[in-house]
């Protein structure tokens, strides 16, 4: 196996801590109808996985909502609330474990997300001492930036190109099983993350910090 030289992360349920339910559950008392439909355990679908590929932007997403939940008085706050309702914080030590991971390795973002939930990550909301999202990685790979959501092998192929990386030295953690399964199909070193575990001991473990 050769030597990992970049670590490559996933956003939601590696870093940050996801609850899915409460989601739901924002959508659902705004007056989304059947949002179970359109929001799956790891991928959205319809106008939700348009708006993380970037095939439409926050003006028509909230339009699209709005039409589909049958009221036009839902106001933009009470949308991205929703969305918003999938995070359920971040663990003090990750912020730590971030900056020691990029002394020794280039370390990238790879999420598929939306316009909404990076308004909040982009700033300095994002992190207890003021810094934005970006500030803990050499880049980060925003689906709706780039026209495509894991796992579409497109998303892959364009990171790979973007930063040279190869990923045979590229360990990559994602939450999903196809995610993890298509990094693997394309030569990545994968680690498929339960959020409620240390990811400290998970880089000790291989080796990868002391």
């Amino acid at each position: 196996m050769a030597k990992v030289k970049n670590i490559l992360f996933d956003l939601g349920g590696v870093i940050i801590t996801l609850n899915k339910r409460q989601a739901l559950d924002r959508f659902t008392e705004i007056g989304f109808p059947n949002i179970e439909d359109y929001l799956n355990e790891f991928r959205q679908e319809g106008i939700f996985l348009e708006y993380e590929e970037g095939k439409i932007g926050p003006e028509e997403f909230y339009k699209e909502f709005r039409r589909l939940a049958g009221n036009e008085n839902i106001s933009s706050e009470d949308i991205d609330s929703g969305w918003m309702g999938f995070l359920a914080g971040i663990p003090g030590y990750k912020f730590e474990l971030l900056k020691e991971l990029r002394k020794k390795y280039k370390v990238y973002l790879l999420s598929n997300t939306n316009p909404s939930i990076m308004g909040w990550a982009m700033s300095k909301d994002f992190s207890p001492e003021g810094l934005p999202l970006n500030a803990f990685f050499d880049k980060c790979y925003l689906s709706f930036e780039i026209g495509h959501a894991k796992p579409e092998p497109e998303i892959f192929h364009y990171i790979i190109e973007d930063s040279g990386m190869i990923p045979e030295e590229t360990l990559f953690l994602d939450d999903g099983k196809a995610n993890v399964e298509m990094g693997q199909k394309l030569g990545f070193q994968t680690y498929q993350v339960d959020q409620t575990e240390d990811l400290r001991k998970v880089f000790v473990d291989k080796g990868l910090l002391d």
